[in-house]
């Protein structure tokens, strides 16, 4: 594996155990701290996230023409200035600051996110692509685990707001840290290199320069695979997305999991991930990634739903919460896989960029439709299985769609 690639994989996981002081336990501070409601929950979260579903799309017509490393560190540091002020308004407890905060710093890092997926598939093809991906989603979650592990205790001790200021300096470190040893990918390289012809040279400013963002779009929206896996993904992350926010606040509000417990199964969550992930993805090599998406599915459903039937007879609780973490992690290693990768090889090589980015803001859509959806079925009902019966539903036509689509994809881009 390129040198670069394993660099972004520290990079990323210093960067990510500064953001999980925090952010596992974010709707927890606005329900239990600021007393906002679940549906309000849900509508905060969603109202941000619709800002800046555009800015996956421009982030990712922008990695192709700037290049990806500086788009990339350009987000780690906006990250940075966006948490320390997300910090300050936790201090003084203003929930219009926090969010303020959150549009200000997610407009750039969002626009920043598909540099990182087109960075390592500018040094990588093939299965070798999968398993770059593999390391940025091991140092991803490696950071994560540490993390969440010591913002439980963090947070009991110096407040929500002290530990976002911790997280600041952690994710400024990993910015740093990125500047210092990144090397261009050669893409970036070739951007650099590439001649500027004079204005008055018309063929040649018309042979040299990249697409327009409205021809770029019109490529991708005469894909129709693309646009099949397109939707498949979204109804997928409807199921995947409750993990984020909905399932902390089950697990705590209706199972009765304390804090401390909850971050160490959020934890659990990342080692295994950490030693899990290179095991899990070498042993899906050379299958399709349609089918693994579909695999990845079943384990949330069982995950999800074992749950429910836990919470439903009051059986061992917390030991159901711990193995519904394992379990859910399974499915996550699974489904990451395609989610990573099968952009990337959709992708034309000059719409890497903006293909990772259409995927990125459609996987934020079903984000943000999950959290509305979540919130909403918790306000609705009490009963524990009627609960995660409802919120796995749209797996169901995300499986008939990636199926379908299977047979339309050729070898190489369906093969992990």
């Amino acid at each position: 594996m390129d040198r670069n690639l394993r660099l972004l994989g520290v990079g990323v996981a210093v960067r990510m155990m500064g953001n999980a002081l925090y952010n596992p336990f974010l709707a927890l501070f606005l329900v239990n701290v600021l007393h906002v409601g679940y549906l309000e929950v849900g509508e905060i979260i969603a109202g941000v996230g619709v800002a800046l579903l555009p800015f996956n799309f421009l982030g990712g017509l922008a990695t192709d023409r700037l290049g990806r490393r500086r788009l990339l560190l350009v987000g780690l540091f906006a990250e940075a200035a966006a948490t320390a002020a997300l910090a300050y308004a936790f201090s003084i407890h203003s929930l219009e600051g926090a969010i303020a905060a959150a549009l200000a710093g997610g407009a750039v890092t969002t626009t920043a996110g598909p540099a990182a997926s087109a960075y390592i598939a500018d040094f990588a093809e093939g299965s070798e692509r999968t398993r770059g991906f593999t390391f940025y989603r091991i140092g991803f979650n490696a950071g994560y685990s540490v993390g969440v592990t010591v913002g439980g205790l963090l947070i009991a001790a110096v407040g929500f707001a002290g530990s976002v200021g911790v997280a600041t300096v952690v994710m400024l470190a990993g910015a740093v840290f990125l500047a210092v040893t990144l090397a261009p990918s050669p893409r970036d390289r070739e951007l650099a290199a590439a001649p500027r012809p004079l204005a008055s040279d018309a063929a040649a400013v018309s042979s040299e320069r990249p697409p327009t963002m409205a021809e770029s779009f019109r490529k991708l929206a005469r894909d129709r695979v693309a646009l099949e896996l397109l939707l498949a993904f979204a109804l997928a992350s409807l199921v995947v997305g409750q993990w984020s926010v909905i399932f902390p606040l089950y697990v705590h509000n209706v199972l009765g999991v304390s804090y401390s417990l909850l971050g160490a199964g959020l934890a659990l969550n990342g080692l295994v991930v950490v030693f899990g992930q290179t095991v899990t993805t070498e042993s899906v090599i050379g299958r399709r990634h349609t089918s693994i998406a579909v695999l990845g599915l079943g384990f949330y459903a069982l995950g999800f739903v074992g749950l429910g039937v836990a919470g439903l007879l009051t059986l061992f609780p917390t030991l159901a919460f711990f193995v519904a973490v394992v379990v859910l992690t399974v499915g996550e290693n699974l489904i990451t896989i395609p989610q990573a990768t099968l952009p990337s090889n959709l992708a034309p090589r000059s719409e890497i960029g903006s293909y990772n980015g259409a995927f990125g803001m459609v996987f934020a859509a079903g984000f943000i439709v999950s959290v509305l959806v979540g919130g909403w079925v918790l306000s609705v009902t009490t009963n524990p299985l009627t609960i995660w019966l409802l919120l796995v539903a749209p797996g169901v036509p995300a499986v008939l769609l990636f199926r379908h689509a299977a047979r339309r994809l050729s070898a190489a881009q369906d093969t992990a």
